[in-house]
Parts: structure tokens; sequence; C-alpha cells
């Protein structure tokens, strides 16, 4: 094997190994877990959160939309503040 191919490959393990370390979650997308966990209803599904916070889910009923949104407000106001959640309903629906 020669020089170049081997510095090559271990620049390809630091490059893998430093993008693992990016896969963590922050701390806000941690406290959006948590949060989700409390809040969901059992017509809705997590889509993601984004790296602030920001949570995005599906829903089929509207009850269900708006028990959790109202949860997640409330959670912002007893502890740190994230970005408002994004609802996303059925389509042609509400």
């Amino acid at each position: 094997m020669n020089t170049t191919s081997t510095v090559f490959r271990w620049f390809g393990l630091a490059l893998a190994l430093g993008g693992c370390a990016t896969l963590a979650n922050t701390s806000e997308q941690n406290l959006a877990y948590e949060r989700w966990a409390q809040c969901s209803g059992p017509t809705a599904t997590l889509d993601w959160i984004s790296v602030d916070g920001q949570i995005r889910f599906f829903y089929t009923n509207p009850v269900d939309r708006r028990d959790i949104v109202q949860c997640l407000s409330e959670a912002g106001r007893t502890g740190p503040p994230l970005p408002p959640p994004v609802a996303v309903g059925p389509r042609g629906g509400p």
C-alpha cells in the first residue's frame, strides 16, 4: 500500500467518525422529543424534529391537533421555549 492510499484511508475514517459525531441530537431536539412524548395524541404521528426543536407532525383528528398544540404551548410557557409546532392535516381535509 502506498503512502497516498494510506493517507486517504485515514482521512476517510476521520471524516466518517466526525460525521457520526454530528448525528447526536441537539438539546432542543431532546427537549422536543420529551414534550412530544407527553403531548402526542392517538391519531398523531411525529414526522420530524428540526435541530432548533421545531416539531412537525401529521394528524387525522382536528381535536388531537388542537390538544397537542395547546399542550406543547403550555410546556413552552413553563420551560424553555421552542419554535411553534407544524401540524399537517389529512389531504383535502381541515
